[in-house]
């Protein structure tokens, strides 16, 4: 079965959307391990590999955690098959070993072998604070982070910050209010799923809002979102393909 992590304090219709959508859906409860404001963040404890049917899921050691920057990003790593981005010096090395033992699993013999593009930031909340739309595409407001990823030839949509709520701070970050799922074809319903990009509230208050869903709908994702309560950062919404690593 499908699965998908986020955080207890998620909205009633994206949990809901979820479970129409056949995911089993594991919350992360409040806890003792990081700040209490960010406790059920999921991207802290865990880490995605990839996106869609190639994803995996990293379970980290909560107990190597700690409540104070950087002991709580030691997992707030993005992942796609082209590019980890991460403040490497902070990251576990449990993490990286099984980063790299998922990405020979997804590379066969008749795909292209270039190895994955390792690169190290000075924002250690990669993945909270980037939104990964395929393996060479991503939205973000952290200035530092695009232009390292454009650097190593990846597409770069820029948002302005703000707009996404995070209760206890001054506002939350594209990453962590969104994630990848696969949901009915919508213009048939008999045919493959369809890869979606679901987030946590009603992307259509954001600034940027119509740049957001061009960018998305030009890669063939089709964006979902609920128009009856505030966009939040959840700590991202994770899911995988039925494989821990």
């Amino acid at each position: 079965m499908k699965q998908a992590y986020l955080s207890e304090w998620a909205g009633k219709p994206l949990v809901s959307y979820l479970a129409r959508a056949g995911y089993n859906i594991n919350f992360i409860r409040q806890n003792n391990y990081v700040d209490p404001r960010i406790s059920t963040h999921a991207d802290l404890f865990m880490c995605q590999f990839g996106l869609w049917d190639e994803a995996g899921l990293f379970i980290g050691d909560p107990e190597k955690l700690g409540p104070l920057y950087p002991q709580d990003i030691i997992y707030n790593a993005l992942c796609t098959r082209d590019f980890f981005v991460h403040m490497i010096t902070e990251s576990d090395p449990d993490m990286m070993e099984a980063m790299l033992l998922w990405r020979e699993s997804v590379t066969h013999e008749d795909e292209y072998t270039e190895q994955v593009k390792v690169i190290g930031v000075s924002q250690g909340y990669s993945r909270c604070t980037c939104l990964p739309v395929d393996d060479r595409s991503f939205i973000t407001a952290d200035a530092g982070l695009a232009s390292a990823l454009e650097s190593q030839g990846a597409v770069v949509l820029k948002i302005r910050p703000g707009s996404i709520l995070l209760p206890g701070f001054d506002y939350g970050f594209i990453g962590g209010c969104a994630g990848h799922i696969y949901i009915d074809h919508l213009e048939d319903p008999a045919g493959p799923p369809q890869r979606a990009i679901i987030f946590n509230g009603d992307l259509s208050r954001h600034p940027d809002f119509e740049r957001i869903v061009d960018f998305i709908r030009s890669r063939n994702i089709h964006p979902v979102y609920f128009d009856n309560y505030p966009l939040e950062d959840i700590g991202s919404i994770l899911s995988m393909a039925g494989r821990e690593l």
